[in-house]
């Protein structure tokens, strides 16, 4: 059993428009990603995202629709089950605010749900079709062969009001909405007319006509095109054929209907562009351009004079009709007619490959890509330097598509991260995913020997750091960061330069206060009418400041080692108010106030001994008020009294990395219940940083160690994020003009340097990108040699072919395969294997074979001949890194087919070639491992293809392109591989993957889930070989890679309610984890996410159980066995009345409890009372979420 999260939503964008959605003036991009959709805000200053929300189903198409009477757009989207949707967005706040406001909130409106589904009919060839009449009569689609579908739009629709009888969806912090049952009063019934054209491509309705006149380009038996228009007549529920048609249009791909006053239709193909009017019955006016495949097209003007348009390999063109003036028309039948009397074709630059182009405005242009990052694209009417016509402004990250990934701890310190194999073609790289808190540098400067460093304000009060001081071994230096970024040397009458630092802050009087070994400074700044120094304090003869901790009244100092000295510094002079003197000595001190009355003073401070203890010492009296002996023998580091959530905390940082916290009682009297966490191997330093506006002191802490960590709290429960840096001495918050809501942070000894950076968002995975212009095929890890090896291809001189509507595969061309070394820390290239011709590398991993103690890279290949339908040649090839990352060929064997997947496998290489599995023994020479060798020891067959393999100690998992997954034994005695057991169900598997000995985990080609485990309680010969389906789910999105691992720190899982087992990751660039959950926690989990459904449902009224359900092409099944744990998270996103709802298995008012929009049986269990404390289910949530 187990739960499955998103660590990392889709990015791969497959639909982009614009219209207006949020307000009759307002601009706005809409971007379908998978099961997602992002709306933007389209502002002179970029893309603003205003909302995003998730859809139960996987969109297959998006269109701004606009119904008689309404002055906003609606969201037109339909899905894979052939629901279709419209929905609004309106502002929904109460008090009528500004659409441009810093956070508008957006509510979305289910304005209609409508099932076009038939069961009986086979779906269209090249994918759902949709045209909307430009006077939006009608809504064209085209989902099964042979048919038509129109659903004629209501004209009073807009008397019903947007939304018709739905209220705003309430959606949830992560997306998902609550929405009553809505009534469709935008449409009428829809109707279906035959058509004879089985295959179309592409469809579109004309501009200008009488009637609603479709525009179709489709293919015959004969894999000719052809364009014909069909006149609609919506009242008859018929179709007749205008009479017009053109046939022979070799290699077109797509209709675009130009509007009026042009009107007419343009045929884009692979060698020319077309264009057509088919209401003028002009001549055609075509021309050639150079073979292309145009994946998106997007009009430029009102008017249609211009056209982007996209190619595959990511050129982006330009197309303009040239008309003629109508009123100077020569002959008769020509005037007063707009006629297109030319066409310009240009090249305008290149972009990521196109998925979908939108032009925004003012010559900005969005393009939307599945294969690399989309961006954002201004468009010049002169050429640079390198002849382009464009400049990308903005790039927006996108992992998918996930080809294959690898989880690795690259520092040792026991969180993974990981490295994948992204993108296609051009857009091909190596990505980096990790989880935790990116640092971006806005400024980095070498400074041999910094050790420390504080921002100081202008005023106590203030909210910008200008300036910083930075102490070194034996001086400090002071410098103001001026709005342009220079920094500008600080004088500061009175500021000790020729000594170490060991604290400085602002006080109150908008003072400074400089503690030194030697002195305790009270400095009035320039600003200040007594500028220079104060007051001065000084430690007994013979001895020194070790230690110092300040509020803006007080400072705490260890003297002498183990003598603390109370002073007070709020009044413009230096008193000391007590002391006292421990029989240990001092190792750090905290006196910052959480008082949330008084800021300025702290009525107890913080004291950590040598001989492992923490004190709280109240003031000014001196009295110990509560002592705690920390477990172990590691000395404490640094102290923190913090709130987070308005709960006080004492944060106890040690000298081995591990982190104490208590949570303090009112009377800060007590110090009990400890909690312990390793942050990282090297001392912890703490400080008190700023996350954008917020208070410094309520609520983000940066623990500086070997592994930098942010410490802060949601939902009263500390949360801990690792930053993207090696190791930081020291920090702090730095919110200048020059650098706003920026750190400054002092890295390790040996690296010498200061860096100001800008901090990303808290618990997030951080993306970097490492480009590689090229097919990253697989990839592997080599720890011994800390490389990464990466199998490759890059094509040469291609042919396109379009296979279906917008995939490309390539025919006729060169694709030269290779084999990459690059470095795991720069990830510099740093050596290739160039591979035979025809010959592509399919798989490679890291091995250690037994009796060898060298490790090596194993890659499988195969040779592509275009005569073969199923490759009959392919190689195994070891190969040495050096020290120097350099490649060695070291051995080679020829095998019968390509080999797909390759294991190391108990010191021997386990490798699927086409149908069968072999075991390759590794023979050792004593000359070395040039002259060693792969030798069969043996092999199975009775497989179709092998499209994968898993494996644990001799157990062998291997999925098979048709047959499902089959689990194998590897006998060592008898060197044989043994069948134990198959799935029975024929299903094409994408990726498997073993939990355990016991229990298999299978992706398969419907977008489904399915966990298998060995029937072990029958007596049958025959059940026993048959793996038993105990869970199945329906992810939505198509699941290329298991591998097990997490991205969490390990110290993090130890209480959780769930065991992190796998990641995943995708077509559309998700990355996700599944835990296992024991059978009580799934238990009350399933109650709990059948009750959460009933209270948050899907936009647009889509029902979670049925998007759950397990589906293929002949059946579903309820959900079993899984958690959707995106859907369990919004939980800590209710209110006390939802909870409630909740908890009492109650659904919201106006909401059926069984069905849903359709009427149709939601299927699932009932909704119950849980018998469980809401503070438990809350914790028990909170643990789940920190899990990704």
């Amino acid at each position: 059993m187990n739960i499955v999260f998103t660590a990392r939503k889709s990015s791969a964008v497959s639909q982009a428009i614009k219209g207006n959605f949020t307000g009759p003036e307002a601009l706005n991009l809409i971007l379908g990603k998978g099961t997602r959709v992002e709306v933007y805000l389209i502002t002179k200053d970029g893309l603003k995202l205003i909302k995003e929300f998730g859809i139960y189903g996987e969109i297959t198409f998006l269109q701004p629709f606009r119904p008689p009477g309404y002055t906003t757009d609606l969201l037109l989207l339909t899905t894979a089950k052939y629901e279709m949707l419209t929905l609004a967005l309106r502002l929904s706040s109460t008090g009528e605010p500004s659409l441009h406001e810093s956070s508008p909130q957006f509510s979305v409106i289910s304005d209609t749900l409508t099932d076009l589904s038939d069961r009986h009919a086979r779906p269209a060839e090249f994918g759902q079709l949709i045209a909307i009449d430009p006077t939006a009569s009608v809504v064209c689609l085209h989902l099964y062969q042979g048919l038509l579908k129109c659903v004629p739009v209501n004209p009073h629709a807009a008397l019903a009001g947007p939304g018709g009888a739905a209220t705003p969806a309430i959606i949830g912090g992560r997306g998902m909405s609550r929405s009553v049952k809505v009534t469709d009063k935008t449409f009428l019934d829809h109707f279906n007319i035959t058509i004879e054209e089985i295959n179309i491509i592409s469809m579109d309705f004309l501009h200008g006509a009488s009637k609603p006149t479709l525009a179709i380009l489709y293919q015959d038996h004969k894999k000719i095109r052809h364009v014909k228009t069909y006149e609609l007549d919506l009242k008859a529920k018929e179709k007749s054929e205008t009479g017009w048609s053109q046939s022979g249009l070799a290699g077109a791909q797509k209709c675009i209907a130009v509007p009026q006053p042009i009107g007419g239709i343009i045929i884009m193909g692979e060698y020319s562009i077309s264009y057509f009017n088919p209401l003028q019955r002009s001549s055609p006016l075509s021309i050639t351009i150079e073979a292309t495949i145009m994946n998106s097209i997007a009009r430029v003007d009102d008017q249609g004079h211009r056209y982007l348009l996209g190619d595959y390999e990511g050129n982006m063109y330009v197309l303009i009709l040239d008309v003629n003036d109508p009123s100077a028309a020569s002959s008769s039948s020509s005037a007063g007619r707009i006629l297109v009397t030319d066409m310009k074709f240009e090249r305008l630059g290149s972009t990521s490959i196109s998925e979908a182009i939108v032009y925004l405005d003012n010559h900005h242009v969005f393009v939307g890509s599945h294969l690399g990052d989309s961006q954002l694209v201004l468009l010049h009417t002169e050429p640079d330097a390198s002849g382009e016509f464009l400049e990308v402004m903005e790039t927006f990250t996108n992992v998918g598509p996930v080809i294959d990934f690898e989880v690795v701890d690259l520092e040792g310190q026991g969180q993974g991260l990981i490295v994948s194999c992204s993108g296609a073609y051009k857009d091909g790289s190596l990505r980096v995913v990790r989880n935790g808190v990116g640092i971006n540098d806005q400024a980095v400067l070498e400074l041999p020997g910094i050790k420390r460093v504080w921002s100081l304000k202008d005023s106590l009060d203030s909210v910008t750091e200008n300036v910083l001081v930075m102490s070194f071994l034996s001086s400090t230096r002071v410098v103001r960061v001026t709005p342009d970024t220079e920094m500008v040397q600080e004088d500061i009458d009175g500021f000790l330069g020729d000594s170490a630092t060991l604290l400085c802050g602002n006080v109150k009087g908008d003072l400074l206060l400089q503690v030194t070994p030697n002195a305790v400074r009270l400095i009035a700044p320039p600003q200040h009418i007594q500028a220079g120094l104060l007051a001065e304090w000084t430690p007994p003869a013979g001895q020194q400041i070790s230690v110092a901790s300040m509020s803006a009244t007080q400072c705490l100092i260890a003297v002498g080692g183990s003598t603390l000295v109370n002073l007070d510094i709020g009044s413009e002079t230096i008193t000391q108010t007590g002391q006292t003197t421990f029989g240990s000595e001092i190792a750090c001190i905290d006196v910052t106030s959480i008082d949330l009355a008084n800021r300025q003073v702290s009525p107890v401070c913080a004291v950590g001994l040598w001989d492992i203890k923490v004190l709280l010492v109240r003031l000014p009296t001196m009295e110990i008020v509560a002592t705690h002996e920390l477990p172990g023998d590691i000395l404490p580091r640094s102290l923190l009294m913090t709130r987070f959530e308005s709960v006080p905390y004492l944060l106890v940082g040690l000298g081995d990395g591990q982190l104490v916290t208590f949570i303090l009682e009112a009377g800060l009297s007590h110090l009990s219940n400890p909690k312990k966490i390793s942050l990282g191997t090297q001392p912890i330093i703490l400080r008190h940083i700023s996350h954008g506006q917020g208070s410094a002191s309520n609520g983000h802490v940066f623990a500086c160690s070997d592994r930098p960590t942010v410490i802060y709290s949601s939902n009263r429960k500390l949360l801990y994020s690792n930053v993207n840096l090696k190791e930081v001495a020291a920090a702090c918050s730095f919110n200048c003009e020059a650098f706003p809501n920026s750190l400054a942070i002092v890295g390790s000894d040996d690296e010498g340097t200061l860096r100001i950076g800008s901090i990303d968002e808290f618990q997030e995975l951080h993306v970097q990108s490492y480009p590689t212009e090229e097919n990253d095929l697989r990839i592997a890890y080599l720890a011994s040699r800390k490389c990464f090896g990466v199998v490759a291809s890059r094509m040469v001189n291609e042919k396109p072919e379009l296979v279906g509507a917008t995939r490309l595969i390539s025919a006729d061309e060169d694709e030269v395969g290779f084999i990459r070394i690059y470095d795991d820390q720069t990830f510099d290239l740093q050596s290739s294997f160039e591979l035979d011709g025809s010959e592509i590398g399919k798989c490679i991993t890291s091995v250690t074979f037994s009796g060898d103690p060298a490790r090596y890279l194993a890659v499988g290949t195969t040779y592509f001949y275009p005569m073969e339908e199923i490759p009959t040649k392919g190689r195994i090839l070891i190969l040495e890194v050096s020290d120097t990352h350099q490649l060695k060929l070291v051995a080679e064997t020829d095998v019968k087919g390509a080999v797909i997947s390759i294991r190391e496998f108990n010191g021997k290489l386990l490798a699927a070639v086409n149908s069968e599995l072999k075991i390759y023994n590794w023979k050792v020479s004593e000359r070395g491992a040039m002259d060693s060798s792969l030798a069969l020891e043996c092999s199975h067959h009775g497989f179709i293809m092998i499209i994968g393999m898993a494996t644990h100690g001799d157990f062998i998992l291997a999925g098979d392109l048709m047959k499902s997954v089959m689990l194998l034994r590897y006998k060592a005695n008898e060197k044989k591989i043994e069948e134990i057991a198959r799935d029975s169900i024929v299903a094409w598997p994408t990726a498997v993957e073993m939990l355990d000995d016991e229990t298999f985990i299978m992706a398969e080609n419907e977008n489904n889930l399915v966990t298998l485990v060995k029937n072990t309680e029958t007596t049958s010969d025959a059940e026993a070989k048959k793996l038993q389906r105990v869970g199945c789910w329906h992810i939505g999105e198509q699941v290329n890679c298991f591998k097990p691992g997490t991205l969490i720190m390990s110290n993090q899982e130890n209480d959780a309610p769930a065991v992190p087992k796998l990641l995943f990751a995708t077509v559309s660039g998700t990355i996700g984890v599944i835990a296992s959950l024991n059978k009580e926690n799934y238990d009350l989990l399933r109650q709990l996410e059948i009750n959460l459904s009933r209270v948050i449902r899907g936009v647009g009224g889509l029902d979670h159980a049925s998007w759950r359900n397990f589906k293929d092409k002949s059946r579903t099944l309820p959900q079993s066995g899984f958690i959707d744990g995106d859907l369990i998270e919004l939980f800590l996103d209710l209110n006390e009345d939802d909870i409630n709802l909740v908890m009492e298995g109650k659904s919201s008012p106006g909401e059926s409890a069984s069905e849903d929009l359709f009427g149709h049986s939601a299927g699932v269990e009932k909704a119950e009372k849980i018998d469980v404390p809401v503070e438990d289910i809350t914790k028990m949530v909170e643990e789940l979420l920190r899990l990704h």
